[in-house]
């Protein structure tokens, strides 16, 4: 009784002469629920437990329980109000309290359109209930909201809602809603915007994009909240000017690219996105601009041949986030004017630049991606930070380019065909396909940084695939063949390496697999390094090599630990080299300069060709030292009875080495020894005896026990030179 005294005394108040007011709005639960101009009210009267309002539309009935308050408002602006829209299978109940504003909401069977007058902005746009043939047009030349709250509209000639409005359109989910268009449609998407999309909320919205996208939005889709999922789409899952991710969930699954960012940028800082790219040629997230993950959590999927993972056409930057992608897809190889071109199936791949300075991420190409990369950059690849794991575990093939001409290609953890930069992270590379690459640059590479905790980069790189043989016959049998050989390591430029944990094993039953290789100068300047390789040389540089700083351990058992195709230089740092296999050698340069200003050395190997340290530019003398029998400790005491040498050599192989001129050889070895401490004096050799206790850096110890075995004593004169003892 209250309620209704309380209009009554408001139509007494209307009547009065100066009333200024001129729009009538009724309230429920906080909201406008309608509003007309009053002007068009010819009278309200009651009946029963209604109130009956009279305008020039005809007669409005509502009942007190629906209104809460009558207000009269001056309509000169009209900003914000609430427009209801419920679907009830082939009809819709509207409730437009904005009519007189301008807003005309226009409804058909199932078929909604929303037309809003110039300058109304901040329209809260209400939409639940269910219909299976329709759809929800808004027109408009300001922002709005629009609320989706538990609404499953599907079109079937057209899109589910297309939002003609070139503004910002924020989108609350609540409940559970799904969009979907039909295959005849010829509309670009099942929800189309030409404006901003942004999404909010606790809410799920489902989309089946049947005719084209899923999502399209002429302009960008951001979204904050809700659980969003294009379960299908015939092209793209998510097509935008540009993406951007900060909370929420977003799971696709689309026959074309998942989140198609156009010619703008993605950028996720936030929320989980999972993302499924099964058809052949396909990108599970791309863009014509910057690609960025900061945060969230991605996971990818993409099976078909050819797909991508991530695919900028600039950089790809990854400084935070969760990162997780599994690329089975195979190579295809292209038919081009030129010849066959492989096309590879990869996770990260950018046109210019790949940068990551953190983050997790993990990277998974199984046996079913042949010549895939993990991480894939036509300009330069740039390491500093985050936990880095990358699998490819597919084959590589040899094929035809053209004619007789015959190429190959094989899976790669991380290559750049330009330079690349590893300074900090934690990064575990592993192929196991034949052919396969660790890390390659066809630029320079350049591995930590001078001066930083080798902590700081922790690199673990391995291969342990065969070579694929392009042309000619496999060794032995013939040596004119061609081949792909897996290599850990390996820069067509200039080879630096500065600080950092690095581990690089590369197993190979065949001749060529090595652990790290430049094609021009290697530099180690830092760092604590163990390289070991079966098939080949543990380290090679094709010009020049430095030994300048840094703890180094090579070891090959079936070829050269360390070689050298041009000069070698060692100025510093502790140097350990082990080959196991005759005629195989510790340190060999192929009798080119072999400098020691500097620097402690050892090396191990069989008896047979060892190129010798060049005595005219040495400033520190060395001891060569050819002894029986392997498995034998040796002690080196200099005059005063101080050990500056405890080391056990190996077991060595008389065999023969895995190229030409294996074979023969004897059960003696060669030690070789530089060090600061191997001076002008005299000194005893202890050999054959024991040895326990102490610290075993492989093989090389310090502050152990020795006793027993026999001994020899030689000299070592004032002038440099180097030592024999036989």
């Amino acid at each position: 009784m209250k309620k209704i005294w309380t209009i009554f005394w408001m139509m007494l108040c209307w009547t009065v002469p100066s009333f200024a007011q001129e729009v009538l709005q009724i309230h429920h639960n906080g909201q406008v629920t309608f509003e007309v101009p009053v002007a068009e009210v010819d009278s309200i009267h009651f009946a029963g437990p209604n109130a009956l309002l009279s305008t020039e539309d005809g007669l409005q009935t509502f009942s007190f329980a629906q209104i809460d308050s009558i207000t009269f408002q001056d309509d000169t602006t009209v900003s914000g109000g609430d427009i209801y829209i419920t679907y009830n299978g082939t009809s819709v109940t509207v409730v437009n309290p904005l009519a007189s504003a301008g807003v005309t909401v226009t409804a058909d069977g199932g078929n909604v359109s929303v037309q809003a007058a110039a300058g109304i902005m901040d329209i809260n746009y209400h939409v639940s209930g269910v219909t299976a043939a329709g759809y929800l047009y808004i027109t408009s030349d300001k922002r709005y909201n629009l609320y989706l709250e538990g609404v499953s509209i599907t079109n079937p000639t057209g899109p589910a809602i297309y939002s003609v409005v070139d503004q910002k359109v924020h989108v609350y989910l609540s409940g559970n809603n799904s969009l979907t268009d039909h295959a005849s449609s010829t509309y670009k998407a099942a929800f189309q915007s030409k404006g901003q999309l942004i999404f909010w909320g606790a809410g799920s919205l489902t989309v089946n994009g049947l005719a084209k996208n899923g999502i399209h939005s002429d302009d960008h889709i951001k979204i904050n909240g809700g659980t969003i999922t294009v379960a299908s789409a015939v092209n793209d899952g998510l097509h935008c000017d540009y993406f951007i991710m900060a909370g929420g969930s977003l799971t696709v699954a689309a026959s074309g690219d998942g989140i198609d960012g156009d010619a703008g940028y993605v950028h996720i800082t936030g929320g989980t996105v999972n993302v499924t790219a099964a058809a052949a040629d396909t990108k599970a997230i791309k863009c014509d601009s910057t690609l960025t993950i900061s945060g969230g959590t991605v996971t990818i999927t993409c099976s078909g041949n050819q797909s991508k993972g991530l695919k900028s056409a600039q950089d790809v930057v990854i400084d935070g986030g969760t990162l997780h992608i599994t690329a089975s897809g195979s190579t295809v190889l292209e038919s081009t004017t030129s010849g066959n071109n492989p096309s590879y199936c990869s996770a990260v791949v950018a046109e210019q630049d790949v940068i990551i300075t953190g983050g997790d991420i993990t990277l998974t190409l199984p046996t079913s991606n042949h010549g895939g990369k993990g991480i894939s950059a036509d300009g330069h690849v740039s390491i500093s930070g985050g936990n880095i794991e990358i699998t490819t575990a597919g084959a590589g093939a040899a094929y035809t380019v053209s004619g007789s001409t015959k190429d190959s290609y094989s899976s790669c953890c991380i290559k750049s065909d330009s330079t690349t930069t590893i300074t900090g992270g934690h990064i575990v590379c592993s192929s196991t396909g034949s052919g396969g690459k660790g890390i390659r640059s066809n630029g320079n590479l350049v591995i930590g940084t001078l001066g930083e905790a080798d902590s700081n980069l922790v690199l673990n790189v391995s291969t342990s695939g065969e070579r694929i043989t392009v042309s000619g016959s496999s060794w032995p049998g013939g040596m004119g063949g061609e081949y792909s050989n897996p290599k850990a390591i390996r820069s067509d430029g200039n080879l630096t390496i500065n600080s950092g944990i690095i581990t690089v094993t590369c197993t190979q039953s065949n001749e060529g697999g090595e652990g790290i290789e430049s094609k021009a100068i290697l530099s180690i300047n830092g760092g604590q390094l163990t390289i070991t390789s079966t098939g080949d040389d543990a380290i090679n540089a094709s010009s020049r090599l430095m030994i300048n700083g840094g703890t180094l351990y090579a070891a090959s058992s079936n070829n050269d630990a360390i070689d050298c195709n041009g000069p070698m230089y060692v100025t510093g740092g502790f140097t350990i080299a082990s080959a196991s296999k005759s005629p195989e050698e510790s340190f060999d340069c192929d009798n080119n300069t072999f400098s020691i200003t500097g620097g402690t050395l050892v090396g191990t190997a069989p008896s047979g060709m060892f190129s010798n340290p060049t005595a005219s530019v040495c400033s520190q003398h060395s001891l060569k030292y050819t002894h029986a029998a392997n498995n034998h400790v040796q002690i080196i005491r200099n005059s005063d009875n101080a050990e500056i040498l405890t080391f056990y050599v190996p077991t060595l192989s008389s065999g023969g080495g895995g190229g030409p001129g294996g074979g023969g050889g004897s059960s003696s070895a060669i030690l070789f020894f530089s060090s600061p401490e191997f001076t002008a004096g005299s000194y005893t050799l202890k050999y054959g005896g024991t040895i326990s206790g102490g610290t075993n850096f492989h093989n090389y110890y310090t502050g152990a026990t020795y006793a027993g075995g026999s001994s020899k004593t030689f000299t070592v004169g004032s002038s440099y030179s180097i030592t024999s003892v036989n």
